[in-house]
């Protein structure tokens, strides 16, 4: 719980120094992101994320099956473009571009370390009806990675997250191979996650739409087409105080873009915290709203 909770407050330093760069170099522009090396930790090695973060080391790292864990560099790769390549206000370099092109403040160059590949088994055995004995495996993948995420011009590192990609609770397959591959994919979604958190797209409520009673069912935002809006975007809903010259947010509910009317407005649909967003509209406070995870 403690290294949690330290890694969110790292976070939210993180997204509060992104915003105060947003609000003097534009408020949602698109940055340039660049996969510049990526490496893999020795075959049997075991390390913590921090010790991974301080190491340069090559290899692989198998797991607890019989996992070939070189036959998967070249996808985890991919998966790791993937994940930056569908980050809301990042533009991925594909190597067109040389670094030191786009070595602007705000850009960013990431180093990838593989920390993880491997195939977790889970085994039941039943009698079948002429009382033999079967066998039933299934398995599920992880893999795991340290980034090390640097501002382009100063060379800076900004952040260090560490990523994974896992089968869920439900997911389970019948080769270990199944499960690996399905745990990349997983990955490609953590680190455009990881991205989103970092830098989201922020708005303001600037009216409410349709209400019902004591409900805010609807309302307007200023974000548009021109700033990257489209239909599906979730939202989060912030009340915003200034306590001794620092931002305090407080999220009180959720939204969904329904329809982008223009260049700088959408209509919402209010998922959560209708009461509260009504209730904040009312007594006209400023709501501020920003991507999260749905």
């Amino acid at each position: 719980m403690k290294k949690c909770l330290t890694t969110l407050a790292a976070l939210l330093c993180c997204i509060a120094s992104v915003l105060a760069q947003d609000a003097q170099q534009g408020r949602n522009r698109a940055y340039t992101i660049t996969l510049n090396d990526v490496q893999y930790a020795h075959h049997g090695e075991k390390m913590s994320a921090g010790e991974a973060v301080g190491k340069v080391i090559t290899g692989v790292l198998t797991g607890q099956t019989s996992v070939q864990a070189s036959k998967y560099e070249e996808d985890v790769k991919s998966a790791i473009i993937k994940g930056l390549s569908g980050a809301y206000r990042f533009r991925y370099n594909d190597g067109l571009v040389r670094i030191g092109d786009v070595a602007e403040e705000g850009n960013l160059v990431v180093d990838a370390l593989i920390t993880n590949i491997q195939a977790t088994s889970s085994s039941r055995s039943w009698k079948d009806k002429d009382d033999k004995v079967q066998v039933s495996t299934t398995y599920k993948g992880i893999v795991e990675a340290v980034l090390t995420v640097k501002d382009a011009k100063t060379g800076e590192v900004v952040a260090n997250p560490t990523v994974g990609g896992r089968g869920t609770e439900f997911s389970s397959f019948s080769t270990s191979d199944q499960a690996v591959r399905d745990a990349i994919n997983h990955l490609s979604t953590r680190v455009t996650a990881w991205l989103n958190r970092y830098r989201p797209i922020v708005a303001n409520i600037i009216e409410g739409s349709t209400a019902k009673k004591d409900k805010q069912k609807e309302v307007y935002i200023d974000l548009g087409s021109s700033e990257g809006a489209f239909v599906g975007l979730h939202m989060g809903v912030f009340t915003v105080k200034t306590i001794a010259g620092r931002e305090a947010k407080s999220q009180i509910g959720k939204l969904k873009i329904e329809a982008v009317e223009g260049e700088d407005i959408s209509r919402c649909k209010v998922q959560s915290g209708g009461k509260d967003i009504k209730a904040a509209l009312d007594a006209g406070e400023h709501l501020r709203v920003m991507t999260i995870d749905k």
